[in-house]
């Protein structure tokens, strides 16, 4: 009797156990934001963890880093957390602290960047996407962040130098999470990295990447329109006035005695092997300054984007055909707007409570469709370029490309 007792409690514990291990050797459900997403729109093979890791803070690097990275789940949890930015919450779809999976590592380091007043979480879905592919994604809330505190002193003209160097910083900082007593040893691999931004962060990828600053456009243009102002949330700027004013601050920021006349310095790093800046903010590039370009490089915007299109001819931006990069891809969503890359209304419902619906929608494309396309085509490209995959290359051959309502160009591929 005892024996079959025993035998019966053996038998309850494996039921017990063969659910998580299960959960855990299948993996997540390979499944997109729609049914009709594309094959690298689909939740990779790892399942995701997400981590916020406090720093020590200097002006130009705040204290805020979260980290996504492929992680284990034995016990078969949902993918579910939510995020507070001043109690404010942002919903996500991922294991807080969960224990890393170091077995398939190292993985390649992409570094997502956030908009001008943007911070780090804006883009949930597409980090959250690409760990599931085996990547450790890292973001920072930079110094022009809403959420950044006030003593953290900016201005527009000063973002232009802190931007690159943060992205210096992400990846040095990045390396020693990596060393032997980091958080997460073993898991990144700093050979391999790419930076992925908006808006702002597109300028900041771009910057990474070599590009070259060019205001010869902008000052020229501010002599023609000297009272031109842009407006903010109180009052006006004129924005033409405060490129003079910043300028020279800016130069000497940088040990240069005065405002070049025409390509200032590169503050690229040499460490990154590639770039896809989303609907980027180039107001400050001119055709010379991108040619310094030459990684591979992925650009996505919308064309009725108003934010960094316009009619006025110095917003007007041709970042792919100016590149010199041998291997690039264009990715045009026709009548998109600005607002396609970021949350969607379900991961940050007080915008609605505060009428910013314009901030998670667009007034012609469906943000999960949008998402599934822009996750399909950034996990594709950073597949082969940091992997080496050949079936991730084969799907960005032109012949192989066809959605409605999408512009495709591509070059090396």
């Amino acid at each position: 009797m005892k024996r079959h007792f025993g035998l019966l409690i053996a038998v309850l514990l494996l039921l017990a156990l063969a659910v998580p291990l299960a959960a855990q050797e299948e993996g997540p459900p390979q499944v997109g934001l729609r049914p009709d997403a594309p094959e690298y729109a689909l939740h990779g093979p790892y399942w995701v963890g997400t981590r916020h890791l406090p720093v020590a803070s200097t002006s130009v690097h705040p204290t805020r880093v979260e980290v996504w990275y492929p992680a284990l789940n034995p016990e078969g949890l949902t993918e579910d957390i939510t995020f507070r930015e001043f109690d404010l919450p942002i919903i996500g779809h991922a294991l807080q602290d969960a224990a890393p999976d170091v077995e398939h590592g190292p993985y390649p380091l992409v570094i997502v960047a956030h908009g001008l007043n943007g911070n780090r979480q804006d883009y949930l879905y597409l980090c959250e996407h690409l760990a599931s592919h085996g990547f450790v994604v890292l973001a920072i809330t930079y110094a022009d962040a809403w959420a950044t505190p006030a003593e953290t002193p900016f201005t527009r003209t000063s973002i232009h130098y802190s931007r690159p160097q943060d992205v210096t910083w992400q990846i040095d900082y990045a390396t020693s999470l990596n060393a032997a007593q980091g958080e997460l040893h073993g898991m990144i691999d700093t050979e391999k990295i790419a930076v992925v931004g908006h808006s702002m962060g597109g300028y900041t990828a771009l910057m990474a990447a070599g590009a070259q600053l060019d205001i010869q456009g902008q000052t020229s243009w501010c002599t023609m329109y000297p009272d031109a102002v842009t407006a903010e949330e109180i009052g006006s700027l004129n924005i033409c006035r405060e490129l003079e004013e910043n300028l020279n601050q800016l130069a000497r920021s940088v040990g240069l005695e005065t405002v070049p006349d025409e390509l200032w310095p590169s503050w690229g790093d040499e460490r990154v092997d590639a770039i896809v800046p989303l609907a980027p903010a180039a107001f400050e590039f001119g055709s010379e300054s991108l040619q310094s370009v030459t990684i591979p490089t992925m650009v996505m915007y919308g064309s009725a984007d108003d934010f960094v299109l316009s009619d006025i001819p110095l917003y007007e931006t041709y970042v792919y055909e100016d590149l010199g990069s041998p291997e690039k891809l264009l990715v045009v969503f026709e009548h998109a707007g600005h607002q396609i890359y970021y949350n969607d209304c379900d991961a940050q419902p007080w915008l609605l409570d505060r009428g910013l619906f314009w901030v998670c929608r667009d007034d012609i494309w469906d943000f999960d469709r949008a998402h599934d396309l822009i996750n399909h085509f950034t996990t594709a490209f950073l597949l082969d370029v940091l992997k080496g995959d050949e079936a991730a290359h084969e799907a960005l051959a032109p012949d192989a490309v066809s959605f409605p309502g999408l512009t495709y160009e591509a070059e090396g591929f």
